[in-house]
């Protein structure tokens, strides 16, 4: 786990081009294997685009684990992530890049979660109504323990049992998988190959935005 800094609140907001009033924001669904990304306006306050609850709208960042830099990038989801105020889920394990992924109802839970799992060098972090309620440590490379597994299995119990106390989005999508409740699948929500076409990475000179078409190469900003 190479973040390189703990991460604000701020770092995940998504700011509005111009002095707008809503904007135009491209939005995915865990396993969105459509032709292209779906389209939805969003209000805006202070200079921020916000979220919408009411339409299972939220807000999903993946930030670069490997170069030290810091970078994430930030979109809006459909039908998955918590409903529940201050509430965010985060994770190192994201096939097939493993960068870093949260899921969340506020920016500062978001911000909470990716610097406990920075702490504890990777795994799940739950952060429920701003506390962090769970947290599953995998410490060799993000990915994995050495710890006895009835040590593993002790805290992932705990994460599911916490994780029931919330309320989490859902919207069916492309694959049987998606189900409602915890998000666990999330994990596998990032690949880059077949069928995905747009798909959601961590920033970078060529899509700054991160939100890329990995059959055409084609960059597409989240909001405009």
């Amino acid at each position: 786990m190479k973040i390189g800094r703990f991460l604000t609140a701020a770092d995940f907001a998504i700011p509005a081009p111009d002095s707008r009033y809503t904007v135009q924001a491209a939005l995915l669904r865990p396993f969105h294997w459509n032709q292209d990304f779906l389209t939805m306006e969003l209000a805006v306050k202070n200079g921020e685009v916000l979220r919408d609850t009411v339409r299972r709208i939220t807000k999903f960042a993946i930030v670069d684990r490997y170069n030290g830099t810091g970078k994430l990038a930030s979109m809006f989801w459909l039908g998955c992530g918590p409903s529940d105020p201050d509430t965010a889920l985060a994770c190192s394990v994201a096939h097939d890049s493993h960068n870093v992924w949260t899921v969340g109802s506020s920016d500062s839970a978001m911000a909470m979660a990716v610097n406990r799992l920075q702490e504890i060098a990777g795994g799940w972090v739950l952060v429920h109504r701003g506390e962090i309620v769970a947290e599953v440590r995998y410490e060799i490379g993000g990915l994995m323990t050495a710890r006895p597994a009835e040590e593993l299995d002790r805290e992932m119990q705990q994460l599911y049992s916490a994780a029931e106390k919330i309320e989490w989005m859902y919207e069916p999508s492309a694959t049987k998988i998606w189900k409602p409740g915890f998000p666990e699948t999330l994990i596998f929500a990032t690949l880059t190959c077949l069928p995905w076409r747009w798909v959601f990475v961590a920033p970078s000179d060529q899509v700054p935005s991160g939100l890329v078409n990995v059959n055409t190469g084609q960059s597409h900003p989240v909001v405009w």
